[in-house]
């Protein structure tokens, strides 16, 4: 992950970078492509904005919740994404929405804090963890990248839900062998 303000990067841009000119370059050529580049990135703006306003994706998975929550409202259910960002964006758009999550018995991990991730799967399958967590602490929902998907024991879970799909079919199985 590249951090844009770090300061290492925007000395090492500056080391690299060499002037353009005439003579090294062709500069209305080059003005043609960051104006096509331009365009392309406003289209891929527009579509984005699109998609967050009408995420199909979320409504369907909060569709699913919801019927889950319906049938056993004490089922653990596992959600697992690839992506850190896709864990945090979760996030932000579930707590606010209220859909009846109750937030002290959810939680949202990714590889970033390996320590929340283990304390968190404690929580949420304590009997397949070996670990003493009063009734009160142990989660139903866990959102989590695939930090969990090797290694723990999370058979607590009652249904595991791949928000996302890895490309490489071994995680997918890994993912599936946290809870069989």
């Amino acid at each position: 992950q590249v951090d844009w303000n770090d300061d290492k990067l925007a000395k090492a841009i500056e080391e690299k970078a060499k002037e353009a000119n005439q003579k090294t370059h062709d500069l209305e050529k080059m003005k043609q492509d960051l104006s096509f580049e331009k365009e392309i990135l406003a289209e891929i703006i527009k579509v984005s904005e699109k998609l967050e306003k009408d995420d199909v994706k979320l409504k369907e998975f909060i569709s699913l919740i919801t019927e889950i929550r319906k049938d056993n409202p004490n089922k653990k259910v596992l959600i697992v994404s690839f992506f850190a960002d896709t864990v945090k964006y979760l996030e932000s758009k579930l707590i606010p929405m209220n859909i009846g999550m109750d937030i002290s018995n959810t939680a949202f991990v990714s590889g970033r804090n390996k320590k929340d991730a283990i304390s968190s799967a404690e929580r949420f399958a304590p009997m397949g963890k070996q670990v003493e967590i009063k009734k009160e602490e142990e989660l139903t929902y866990l959102f989590s990248t695939d930090v969990l998907a090797e290694g723990q024991n999370l058979q607590d879970c009652g249904l595991i839900i791949n928000y996302d799909l890895h490309w490489n079919p071994v995680r997918m199985i890994q993912r599936n062998g946290r809870i069989n």
